[in-house]
């Protein structure tokens, strides 16, 4: 059984800080260099200092982001810029967000979530996707600096008779306590409510769902292992955002894969080679391409190649088979024993953009850009609870949580 707990979060102080959009960030695994920089420079107090900060000329074990991080969290408790709550409080959180023109609303709350090892046959908590060893080194060393949790885990439940949705909606009919827009035009409303009977509900409620976590695995297993160096319980929860996996508000966009590293003859003769493989396709135009890829059916996987000089698509059935694996086993890694054959090594990056993806390759920067189609939530859902994980960057839940608008100093 799944077993949260209301708590007494941390949050900005309006008076002191005013505009609360200017001290949020998105998750730091999805934050670029670029607004990394822009973040520190909206103010001195953004919560980027403490979640992600700069590396400094002349950083060591005793001065460097992680230090720097937890003395910027004591500073601005103690200044009054950051005040705990006086009553334990789940926290609603709505996002009102356009995708593709439509405009949707997701719904969910911030409590605190007991942390447990993951077990098909006792968990409660559910992962997806795999982890790397570099972001949980990283994160590691930020909370044994901090003793504090900034950016909530996000978990999915079925809420299917809507009894949760219920109260959250009858909860936001009050005037929220934050409501800022964000970036991309993102809309974020807050809601504290600390009535014992209505946050025991929740929670009781809560009990009866198997939840799956949508974005945060690094910082849950680097959270569980935490706190299993810690004596006291309270290490033992994490801040979590929860929401119905079935609401309309979910979306998952697809994540792009930008390879550098490949040479035109490694490419040309990759596209000979997935001939043997699958259906192939020159496509003239962006928005062909787009169309392709949209076109797909039920138990097709359809791809699309951009190497600066055009559009490959690729189309192959394979029922039961999720569309990055289909992507890694037939093309990601045939290409990288190509490379490695020859001496080179490639490099992969990621975005969910897929204008982005084309005018990388078309600006040189990279050497192709390969699309696909969005992972769908039931196969995450399935996929999760059948104890199985799916690659590194298969899913992209769109729009992210803010980090900032609570948090959870222990």
């Amino acid at each position: 059984m799944a077993d949260i707990i209301p708590f007494k979060g941390t949050l900005y102080d309006p008076e002191k800080i005013g505009d609360i959009s200017k001290v949020t960030a998105p998750p730091y695994d999805v934050i670029s260099p670029d607004e990394q920089k822009a973040l520190y420079d909206s103010d001195p107090r953004n919560i980027i200092r403490v979640l992600f900060g700069m590396d400094m000329p002349g950083d060591d074990p005793k001065e460097n982001k992680y230090t720097r991080a937890a003395r910027s969290l004591k500073e601005w408790q103690a200044e009054g810029a950051l005040k705990k709550d006086k009553e334990d409080s789940i926290y609603i959180y709505l996002q009102e967000f356009s995708i593709e023109g439509v405009m949707k609303q997701r719904l969910g709350f911030i409590a605190l979530l007991k942390l447990e090892d993951f077990d098909t046959k006792t968990s409660s908590v559910y992962p997806h996707e795999n982890t790397l060893l570099a972001p949980k080194e990283d994160r590691t060393r930020l909370i044994n600096s901090i003793e504090a949790n900034l950016g909530p885990i996000f978990a999915l439940f079925a809420d299917e008779d809507m009894s949760i949705d219920k109260i959250l909606a009858r909860e936001t009919k009050s005037d929220p306590i934050i409501d800022i827009v964000g970036l991309h035009g993102i809309r974020n409303k807050l809601w504290r409510v600390s009535d014992k009977a209505t946050t025991q509900e929740i929670s009781r409620l809560i009990k009866e769902k198997k939840l799956f976590i949508a974005d945060g695995h690094h910082r849950y297993e680097v959270g569980l292992a935490f706190s299993k160096t810690k004596k006291d319980p309270k290490y033992g929860y994490t801040l979590t955002y929860f929401t119905d996996l079935y609401a309309d508000g979910i979306v998952v966009l697809p994540v792009h894969r930008l390879i550098s590293g490949a040479s035109k003859d490694a490419l040309s003769s990759l596209v000979r080679d997935l001939q043997n493989v699958f259906s192939t396709k020159k496509i003239d135009s962006k928005e062909n391409a787009r169309q392709f890829l949209m076109d797909a059916g039920k138990d097709e996987k359809r791809f699309l190649m951009y190497d600066g000089n055009g559009f490959t698509g690729l189309n192959l059935d394979k029922k039961d088979s999720l569309d990055v694996a289909v992507l890694h086993d037939f093309v990601i890694a045939p290409l990288q024993k190509k490379i490695e054959a020859g001496g080179g090594k490639i490099s992969i990056d990621f975005t969910k953009d897929m204008d982005y993806a084309i005018n990388e390759v078309a600006q040189g920067r990279h050497s192709v850009s390969i699309m696909l189609n969005p992972t769908k939530i039931t196969q995450i859902r399935d996929m999760a609870f059948a104890g199985k994980r799916m690659p590194q960057k298969s899913t992209y839940f769109y729009p992210k949580v803010l980090t900032g608008l609570v948090i959870n100093v222990f």
